[in-house]
């Protein structure tokens, strides 16, 4: 035991007393550390080859796929390919061991229930295979060497195998190793290791008995190690190396983004030449080194190929440690349409290696960035709607001391009148790092706590980590283990590892009993009206291997970890989701933060980046990673204002506030040893900056929540890159220091200390018009400007053609203002034309599944705004009016405005002022309710 104490003070003195210190690289492994993606990244084009035998297609009776046998010519080695053809131009390519000695993991927890599969429809033409998705997506399967080639319109844009790095080694069964038996007799689902004799019969064979009569590639396999060692720990490897690689390219693209969570730009980076692959790996890693593909907290295994012409995505579908190659080059053989032509034309080469699992690949063929969106989220499902207060403002640090603290900090927003949403409470609420306990002497009446905040319309967030103290007197850990509901050693033993408590306990949180046992405890009466922060779920083991879980612990059926090891985070989840369902009866919604996530977390939580720290290049990589994860799918998200770690200055925590406050997640957090960094606790000026910022958050909450349910309803991103809305602009290709808020609002955050000017670009043609929010100064589109920044400037741009819906009122929360009136804030483009929608809940129900709200669309043309309600509820009746109209760009001052209630209702003149210098519209108080049909008539 002592040297576990010591280890644990060891992890405890660098986290907790050198936030100073950078994060200490040797920790965490490079690819030359890792067998598998050395091994694949030296693989040569001729090291396997592999043959589509094409007597081996069948189509399946539904028409829906087709599969057939790829073989590999070095070893032998026989795969299962399968095609399907997927509703809304999406096509899913399967490849896996034909006769596995052990069955591979196929990841489903990320996928938003089984495709919608359509006919695909199969030829063989001169000794190859034709398949036809629709009118337009084609793909041609090679045999010799195989190779699958992806064409939309006769133009050629993906190749998958191009380059003969297809891979799969196949599992083995290390001589003498059993698998664990259940009750029943079974090996925890695997397959029996079994191989099938060609010559007749099946054969059982272990690793000894095969070796007399090995061919030249099994002395190969021989000579891989059952085991690897890094760091001193010790990684057995019963099945064997068993890793999965294949290279994509994408033809005619030299933009790849995606693949987040990495601390760099937007613009993948060629990774080929030098330096590691982009890894991801869902890891704990404090105050994270900028610009380098270093794995992070969470991984979503999907890319995204962009040009003037197209828009491409993929999605690998693996949960295992995963690393991706990216090189950037030109192509000039023929081929580059089906019908043979010849062009030199950029292409983009990805190299994607998995330590096990199998080959699981989504191909979304666009071709607009908004439809690979939509392509994408159908498939891995759309971003939950959260509840209203959650977009606001949120408080947090490690840790608010005591209930008072709460009290007073919950007070003094009032007193400076402030809005905010949501206290935090971290680790230090527990009684001893025991999750779902309350440290009785500080925190003795949690009830009345809660009451004193939600009374005035604000809520608590609690943390809950998934690791257990390991003490019997404590209940939940006595029930886990009484349960047997531990993740297990490779030993059949619990897993113990060391994190906050010492030494715990962490819940298989892969089985799906588990989940619901872990549900209920979101029940228990002190904590079923707070939401929940799920922290440290990667998930984070102090004294484990890369501060993080041995990959041969066992899970449910058999799982080694290292084939779940990214989609942990996201079990435990949605097993909090499912609490907060549950302890209301599924009538409210939850809000949940996640540091761990995959491919679907945004179905249940949002999530932050980490522990970043207080500094101008931190503040700077924010927008990058955020608009990483919002293609990504994953759209609530944002970055700790002020920095995790050390301590900000009064001008960078402004300036933070200010890139804050247009981020989809706003919320203050800082490490225990920092100092305290309330917006009062800084001088007066910089206090009112950040008072600002906050107050313009609130004032943009109904464009949010708006974007919010655009977002839950097709999968469109809340931040976007400029070329997802200009997809031809190329100046903006390589931008990440600007982006846009739907398709109405463009932010440039001040990133640069002591900025007094920052220069913009407005994406575009000469058509398009941006319209400063402030100075109200209008730039045309495909134009760069040097705009001024003083300290209380937030450089914002409303899109010509747009109309956003706002609130003015000022409310300490936003639950209490959302019955407050609308204001509509319009700016007109050339064509004295805008557009935009709102969206109107109660803000914290679901019945907005059953169809409880309104949608309307707005729209301004010939002088007429009208607002068409398209989505009525009866039973949602909303007292939502519409207080004033503020239009842009405004050409003429009228003669008169009226509003018209539809469809048959009163019509009245409205009051109406006119700024020549400005060319602004004022409309005042037309009155009329938001839930229902209107028209504005502005009279020249």
């Amino acid at each position: 035991m002592t040297w576990k104490i010591l280890l644990l003070l060891n992890c405890l003195t660098v986290l907790l007393l050198s936030p100073a210190s950078c994060v200490d690289r040797g920790n965490f492994k490079t690819c030359n550390d890792a067998r598998f993606c050395k091994k694949h990244r030296e693989l040569k084009s001729d090291d396997h080859i592999h043959e589509l035998l094409v007597d081996s297609v069948t189509a399946s009776s539904a028409g829906t796929s087709i599969s057939g046998t790829v073989k590999n010519l070095k070893t032998n080695d026989e795969l299962l390919l399968e095609v399907y053809g997927v509703r809304d131009r999406t096509v899913r390519i399967k490849l896996n061991e034909l006769n596995p000695s052990r069955k591979r993991y196929e990841v489903e927890m990320s996928l938003d229930g089984t495709p919608d599969y359509v006919p695909i429809k199969m030829e063989k033409q001169h000794g190859q295979i034709q398949l036809l998705l629709g009118d337009t997506i084609h793909l041609t399967l090679h045999p010799k060497p195989f190779r699958i080639d992806v064409y939309e319109e006769g133009t050629l844009l993906s190749m998958l195998n191009a380059d003969n790095l297809l891979l799969i080694e196949p599992m083995r069964v290390k001589p003498g190793f059993v698998p664990e038996v259940d009750e029943k007799g079974a090996d925890h689902g695997e397959d029996h290791v079994e191989e099938e004799n060609h010559e007749g019969g099946n054969e059982v064979k272990d690793e000894e008995t095969k070796q007399d009569d090995a061919p030249a590639h099994e002395e190969e396999r021989r000579e891989e190690p059952w085991e690897e060692t890094f760091k001193g720990h010790v990684d057995s490897k019963p099945f064997g190396p068993n890793s999965i690689g294949l290279d994509v390219s994408f033809i005619g693209f030299d933009n790849l983004y995606g693949i987040p969570e990495h601390a760099d730009s937007l613009r993948l980076r060629s990774t080929k030449a030098n330096g590691d692959p982009y890894r991801l790996y869902n890891l704990d890693v404090f105050e994270y080194e900028l610009n380098n593909p270093m794995a992070l907290y969470g991984a979503i295994p999907f890319i995204i190929a962009h040009s003037e012409k197209h828009t491409l995505g993929m999605f690998w579908n693996n949960a295992a440690e995963t690393w991706i190659d990216i090189d950037y080059t030109t192509t000039s053989t023929g081929g580059s349409t089906m019908f043979g032509d010849s062009s030199s034309q950029p292409k983009a080469d990805t190299h994607w290696i998995s330590e096990t699992g199998i080959i699981d690949i989504f191909l979304f063929i666009g071709p607009k960035p908004a439809d690979v969106s939509r392509q994408f989220t159908t498939i891995v499902g759309h971003p939950y709607l959260p509840p209203h207060a959650a977009i606001g403002y949120h408080q947090c640090r490690w840790n608010y001391n005591d209930q008072k603290d709460v009290q007073t900090v919950h007070e003094n927003f009032d007193h400076y009148d402030i809005p905010m949403d949501v206290m935090w409470l971290d680790i230090e609420y527990t009684d001893g790092k025991r999750y779902f306990t309350w440290d009785a002497p500080k925190f003795a009446n949690p009830d009345e706590m809660i009451k004193n905040l939600t009374k005035f319309g604000r809520n608590l967030v609690v943390i809950s980590d998934p690791h257990f103290k390991k003490d019997d007197n404590y209940f939940v850990y006595k029930d886990l283990k009484d349960k047997d509901f531990c993740v297990k050693s490779k030993d059949g033993g619990n897993f113990e590892g060391w994190c906050w408590p010492g030494a715990s306990y962490y819940p298989d949180f892969i089985n799906p009993a588990v989940r619901d046992w872990y549900a209920e405890l979101y029940s228990r009466e002190t904590f079923k009206d707070a939401w929940t922060w799920n922290d440290m779920n990667e998930p984070s083991v102090f004294n484990g291997p890369e501060v993080t879980m041995h990959k041969d612990n066992i899970h449910i059926d058999g799982l080694e970890h290292r084939e779940v090891h990214n989609i942990y985070g996201m079990a435990h989840v949605m097993a909090s989701f499912d609490g907060h369902l549950k302890r209301h009866n599924y009538q409210l919604r939850p809000f949940i933060l996640t540091r761990s996530f995959f491919a679907g977390s945004q179905r249940h939580a949002a999530v932050w980046t980490g522990d970043n720290t207080a500094d101008w290049n931190h503040l700077k990589i924010a927008a990058p990673m955020l608009l990483s994860l919002n293609i990504a799918g994953m759209t609530f998200v944002g970055a700790d204002i002020g920095g995790f770690f050390k301590n900000p200055d009064a001008q960078l925590m402004a300036r933070w506030f200010q890139a804050a406050a247009f981020v989809p997640f706003m919320r203050n957090h800082a490490h225990i040893d920092t100092r305290r960094r309330e917006p009062w606790l800084f001088d007066e000026q910089s206090m009112f900056v950040m008072r600002d910022a906050v107050r313009a958050r609130y004032t943009f909450l109904p464009f949010w929540y708006t974007l919010f349910f655009h977002a839950n309803q097709t999968g469109a991103p809340l931040m976007r890159p400029l070329w997802y809305e200009f997809p031809k602009d190329s100046t903006t290709f390589g931008m990440d220091d600007e982006y846009l808020l739907g398709n109405a609002l463009l932010v440039k955050p001040v990133t640069e200390e002591n900025s007094k000017q920052t220069e913009v670009y407005f994406p575009g043609d000469s058509s398009e018009n941006w319209h400063d929010i402030s100075s109200l100064q209008i730039h045309k589109g495909g134009t760069k400007a040097s705009i001024d920044t003083p300290l209380q400037k937030i450089p914002v741009f409303q899109r010509g053609g747009t109309i956003i819906p706002r609130r003015f009122r000022v409310r300490r929360s936003s639950i209490l203002a959302i019955e407050d009136p609308i204001t509509l804030s319009i700016a007109l483009n050339d064509e004295q034309i805008a557009n935009g929608s709102l969206y109107l809940d109660d803000g914290i129900t679901r019945n907005h599944l059953e169809g409880d709200y309104v949608f309307a669309k707005l729209e301004l043309k010939d002088n007429l705004l009208k607002s068409r309600v398209v989505h009525p509820s009866k039973k949602y009746q909303t007292k939502v009016w519409l207080e004033r109209v503020y239009i842009t760009g405004f050409k003429f001052k009228p003669s008169g405005v009226e509003i018209h209630e539809l469809p048959a209702g009163e019509r009245k003149p409205l009051e109406f002022f006119y700024d020549e210098t400005n060319r602004v519209l004022t409309v005042r108080k037309p009155g009329v309710n938001m839930g229902k049909g209107w028209a504005i008539v502005i009279r020249p």
